[in-house]
């Protein structure tokens, strides 16, 4: 029986490879694009403006935006920068909102033309004041920080006086995030009331000359209703009263 002779084929070098070719060629390319679109001096940055900001300051804003607008590489021991319109911004709002608590929202807007950067700022609007252990800050509708409070005038303000978050979880799920936002939610069904008290187990809420005692385990809106029949039936007078507690069920107490 004869042996088959089994002829070995010569394998070609990798750098003869069409595929080789190819991938070199669009390195080369890709390269060259990546160079253009982010170092050619025609898609450099040549103005940026604010537009929008009340309360911060532009000059911050905008220090705090170009050092996120700006890419430096060390190529064959050239510095190079660039602040090309290419550079993606969705880092730099991610940034600015970071840094800037105060600020609500920020459109990014660019004109390839002109060369020019729009940013468009709009800054919360605080609500109420939010203290706990001397330390207090303003909040806005959405019970986010803003700033840390500077004897501003004209809110609600929410004083904390026990820890009462761990109640509010086993009770209801609720962070302390939104019960700030429900009891804005009273302040929107009564704008008399210009102050809440927080204890661990109840929240007061001070109109006029006296107290309404809520429970937060129960039905809040319930309770809001309560208060507004029983506000309704006296009149909205309370002068000769100390509370109304609005705490059990279909009874209200007030002395």
């Amino acid at each position: 029986m004869r042996k088959r002779r089994i002829k070995k084929r010569n394998r070609k070098p990798f750098f003869k490879k069409k595929l080789f070719w190819f991938s070199f060629l669009f390195l080369i390319v890709s390269s060259g694009f990546f160079y253009f679109f982010l170092f050619s001096p025609y898609f450099q940055i040549e103005e940026t403006s604010i537009l929008g900001a009340q309360t911060i300051s532009k000059d911050e804003l905008l220090k705090n935006f170009k050092s996120n607008a700006t890419i430096s590489l060390n190529i064959l021991g050239n510095n190079l920068t660039s602040e090309s319109l290419f550079i993606p911004s969705q880092g730099k709002i991610s940034t600015l909102l970071e840094n800037f608590p105060e600020i609500e929202y920020i459109s990014v807007k660019k004109d390839f033309f002109t060369k020019k950067i729009v940013i468009e700022v709009k800054e919360k609007t605080p609500v109420c004041i939010w203290c706990s252990k001397d330390v207090c800050v303003l909040l806005d509708k959405n019970a986010t920080y803003i700033k840390n409070y500077q004897k501003e005038v004209g809110f609600i303000k929410i004083n904390e006086h026990d820890e009462y978050e761990k109640n509010l979880r086993s009770w209801s799920g609720m962070t302390k995030q939104d019960f700030i936002i429900t009891l804005l939610t009273v302040y929107k069904n009564n704008n008399e009331i210009k102050e809440f008290d927080i204890y661990a187990d109840k929240f007061l809420g001070k109109y006029k000359n006296i107290n309404f005692i809520f429970d937060p385990k129960e039905d809040i809106d319930w309770q809001i209703q309560k208060m507004n029949v029983v506000l309704k039936k006296l009149n909205y007078k309370v002068e000769n009263l100390n509370y109304i507690d609005l705490r059990f069920g279909e009874q209200v107490i007030a002395k």
